[in-house]
């Protein structure tokens, strides 16, 4: 488990700690009681009367998916890392998200669009296992096809200038002037209000997520029952038949004036 994830767990249960305590301390003070709190470290000490038979059914799986996970299957010729507003790592799966919705939609698609949180690990350089692409992809994300007015495609773009970017395909680029709008660009044209545009995305940004909310006003969905881990792992293993390592570079889609 990566520091980001360590944390978000961290925080995430002294949440549910809270929400725990709350009523309890409200009780006590209430009727005048008192307790004591203290932490539980988490560790294998709490192994020692594991269910026998969820320990076997662990035993069975556990070697042919250690086997799997441990598979390469493609390379890269650098480490790709994750961070706004661009970065090898964001820009090449935004870019191969773009390409598995022009493959698998009938309908032309314009551009395609992920979150930044959803990238958790690192790509190594060298040897790319399909248990890194589990590590970078842990969540288990479908990818969608939406349909969205322009008036939303701007209003997106508008709330990336004002609050943080998320990783957008190639053929977008973005400007920004101290936290306005000023200029987005659609395969060289000015995004049309009047049109429908067809963004590939995922599930959890379709909902709202990262406060994505302008993808909430979809007219329509495609859904492809496709997690964007397996469209990732296609993706490599494709490059390796081909004989092909993984790349991604800095295309300055997003510029950013302080």
């Amino acid at each position: 488990m990566c520091k980001t994830q360590q944390k978000y767990f961290y925080k995430r249960g002294l949440i549910a700690l809270f929400i725990i305590l709350l009523p309890l301390i409200s009780f006590s003070q209430e009727f005048g009681f008192s307790y004591r709190v203290s932490r539980v470290l988490m560790d294998s000490t709490w192994d020692k009367n594991r269910e026998p038979v969820v320990a076997g059914i662990i035993e069975f799986y556990k070697p042919e998916m250690d086997r799997m996970m441990q598979q390469v299957i493609g390379r890269s010729d650098v480490e790709m890392r994750s961070s706004r507003p661009e970065s090898l790592l964001s820009n090449f799966a935004a870019d191969a998200l773009l390409e598995f919705g022009e493959e698998f939609s009938k309908e032309a698609v314009d551009f395609s669009l992920t979150n930044f949180g959803g990238l958790r690990a690192a790509m190594p350089k060298g040897d790319i296992r399909r248990y890194d692409i589990f590590s970078i992809f842990p969540f288990e994300n479908y990818i969608v096809i939406l349909d969205i007015p322009g008036t939303s495609v701007r209003r997106l773009f508008e709330s990336f200038a004002r609050n943080r970017v998320e990783a957008f395909s190639h053929n977008i680029q973005l400007e920004i002037n101290k936290g306005e709008l000023k200029d987005v660009l659609l395969d060289g044209e000015q995004i049309d209000e009047s049109r429908v545009y067809r963004v590939v995305t995922i599930d959890f940004l379709m909902s709202g997520g990262d406060n994505v909310v302008a993808l909430k006003d979809a007219l329509n969905v495609e859904y492809t029952g496709i997690l964007i881990r397996d469209a990732m792992v296609d993706k490599i293993e494709r490059l390796t038949r081909e004989n092909r390592s993984v790349s991604s570079s800095i295309t300055n889609r997003v510029k950013i004036e302080l």
